[in-house]
């Protein structure tokens, strides 16, 4: 069959590129051909609009310091390597697309998340609207941190609500999603892991990276700025004699700071001796690679890190005061059982794409 995928794929992110790179993987190889849809745009809702200056506000933001220069290069670097490079590899199309598939996946990722500023804002497309499908499901969805309460006061609930009725299946990726559709479409959904978790990269992986001995920080440009937590950080990686590396983005506490291929994040993971993350994918990574982490949990992403922490047995994992980051790291992990939960949920997911596609 021919099968689409409307994903986060555009998004300039480690994390969207490998869960859209495992998804599209993991369909082709139960026999059907497979291509990405871009989104199409849609309302800029309430308090979640971006002004016209938003992208521009943003950049100078994330370039005000005194070493705006490095600030400048890192994000030149990024952004460069993954218009050019990464998301060319992935099979990232320009414009809309109109070809008829025998069913379009809708996921993984955010894609349900739009009580949040994004350049395509509430796209009834993300919800199944409009697609040129004979079928069309969801594949471990996220809502992200969106609630029932922030859609009604959008007041788009129902509309999500008639949207979610018409697909024809559901899978969603963590409890607040879980409990954000049965709210609305009165029913039990099921429930999937991120494609990250349930794939195999070893062959597109390189086996080693230049650099041993490190501490990955995981994180987005303007996260971890709380000078506890970036001073406990520090400790903590000078009191192992380990070098602090930066993933993708640019910090000036941190000793190095890299921008690898999608792959080569993987790599990097797997040979590090403790990762800190705030992130979703930093600690799907981790897990994936039982290593020694932590996290430091967000208000903006606390619905879908808890829920995954909680799902995995590790929400001892969790960073509640920056001291406590050393006790954390150094804490061992049964990964007997996380491996456990991995491989059963992995049959699971697979067994899911089967019987839907």
């Amino acid at each position: 069959m021919k099968i689409g995928i409307l994903s986060m794929q555009e998004v300039k992110n480690y994390g969207s590129f490998l869960q859209a790179f495992s998804l599209k993987k993991n369909i082709e190889a139960l026999g059907h051909s497979c291509e990405f849809i871009n989104i199409i745009p849609g309302e800029q809702l309430g308090e979640y609009k971006q002004g016209r200056f938003h992208k521009l506000k943003l950049l100078i933001k994330r370039l005000w310091g005194w070493d705006f220069i490095a600030r400048f290069k890192y994000i030149y670097k990024f952004q460069r390597r993954f218009s050019k490079e990464f998301l060319p590899y992935l099979g990232v199309m320009q414009g809309e697309n109109e070809k008829h598939y025998d069913v379009v996946v809708i996921g993984s990722d955010e894609v349900f998340n739009c009580a949040q500023k994004t350049w395509f804002g509430f796209s009834k497309q993300l919800f199944g609207y409009g697609l040129n499908a004979d079928k069309v499901i969801t594949y471990a969805a996220s809502f992200g941190a969106t609630t029932v309460q922030k859609l009604e006061a959008l007041g788009v609930s129902r509309t999500v609500g008639d949207l979610l009725t018409t697909l024809g299946s559901i899978s969603v990726r963590d409890d607040n999603s879980y409990e954000t559709v049965k709210a609305l479409i009165g029913r039990s959904v099921a429930r999937n892991v991120d494609p990250v978790i349930i794939f195999d990269y070893t062959k597109y992986m390189p086996k080693t990276v230049a650099m041993k001995n490190y501490c990955i920080v995981y994180t987005y440009p303007g996260r971890i700025r709380d000078k506890d937590e970036i001073r406990a950080i520090k400790t903590f990686a000078r009191s192992k004699n380990l070098t602090l590396v930066s993933i993708g983005h640019y910090f000036p506490w941190v000793d190095r700071v890299v921008v690898p291929t999608p792959f080569e994040v993987l790599t990097y993971f797997k040979n590090a001796d403790y990762i800190i993350t705030d992130t979703f994918h930093g600690s799907v990574f981790s897990l994936k690679f039982n290593k020694q982490f932590a996290t430091i949990v967000r208000d903006m992403n606390s619905n879908k890190l808890t829920s995954l922490l909680k799902q995995f047995r590790l929400t001892d994992r969790i960073v509640d005061n920056a001291a406590d980051i050393p006790l954390i790291m150094d804490k061992p992990i049964d990964y007997k059982i996380v491996n456990g939960i991995i491989a059963d949920e992995t049959k699971r997911a697979l067994e899911y794409l089967k019987s839907n596609l």
